[in-house]
């Protein structure tokens, strides 16, 4: 009886890791390539954006 259960959480716990590492590769690898890292100070409100073309205060896009 025990051993059983031992090998059912054993065959649970490797469904689960399969299952993870499945999830984990479809996530694109250049999610972040697209983003502008030119820092700039917003025009409307004067705000120092570090990352991004629009500021995240006023919505205002980058000149």
């Amino acid at each position: 009886m025990g051993a059983s259960l031992y090998l059912l959480a054993f065959i649970i716990m490797i469904f689960i890791g399969i299952t993870i590492m499945i999830a984990r590769s479809n996530q694109p690898e250049d999610r972040y390539t697209d983003l502008e890292t030119d820092e700039w100070d917003c025009p409307d409100c004067g705000f120092h954006v570090q990352l991004g073309n629009i500021c995240i205060y006023c919505n205002a896009k980058k000149p």
